[in-house]
């Protein structure tokens, strides 16, 4: 039913998940726009009326519950390997079933950014240092922004090397205009 309303407002189901306790039961649907990006918050609204009226109609859950309806958002899931292969290049933090042997030690988690994937093959480079693990081996991965895509969200430039005159300082305007000052 979630995959169906979304997609009546040209968006794309990431993830629906039920869960919560005895009266406290939430539905927690993320989307996403066909092209990776998030989706407008009045899309959410008009998706959650829809699934809203269509679920009190087929009655499926039985009982009070909470339906929430965003964005995946920057720290969106990675359901897969064909998730990772679109967000090469991102960051990503991976929680294992089973400890992984990286360069001869048991790793539990890792965190870094998405190098490569082929077939379910997944590279992290974690620390610059490459990370390899099949898909199957991951109990919950996500992406993970770096500080730096974090400052790109927030329309921050990164912060000027030390030394560096700030480009709005006097100084460095005048030696814009005037280089042999």
């Amino acid at each position: 039913m979630a995959q169906g309303a979304a997609a009546s407002f040209g968006v794309q189901l990431v993830v629906a998940r039920f869960g919560g306790q005895s009266g406290r039961s939430t539905l927690q649907v993320l989307l996403e726009n066909p092209d990776g990006t998030s989706p407008d918050v009045e899309i959410c609204a008009q998706v959650s009326r829809l699934l809203s009226a269509q679920l009190d109609v087929a009655d499926v859950i039985g009982g009070k519950y909470t339906l929430e309806v965003s964005s995946a958002g920057l720290d969106r899931p990675l359901l897969s390997a064909a998730d990772c292969a679109r967000f090469v290049g991102k960051g990503a933090a991976v929680k294992f079933k089973s400890p992984v042997e990286v360069h001869g030690k048991p790793l539990g988690a890792a965190k870094g950014v998405l190098q490569a994937v082929q077939g379910d093959s997944v590279t992290l480079g974690v620390n610059g240092q490459p990370v390899t693990f099949n898909f199957h081996q991951v109990q919950s991965a996500e992406l993970a922004p770096t500080p730096e895509e974090m400052a790109a969200f927030m329309g921050f430039h990164a912060k000027p090397k030390r030394g560096t005159p700030h480009p709005l300082s006097a100084r460095a305007q005048k030696l814009k205009n005037n280089p042999e000052a």
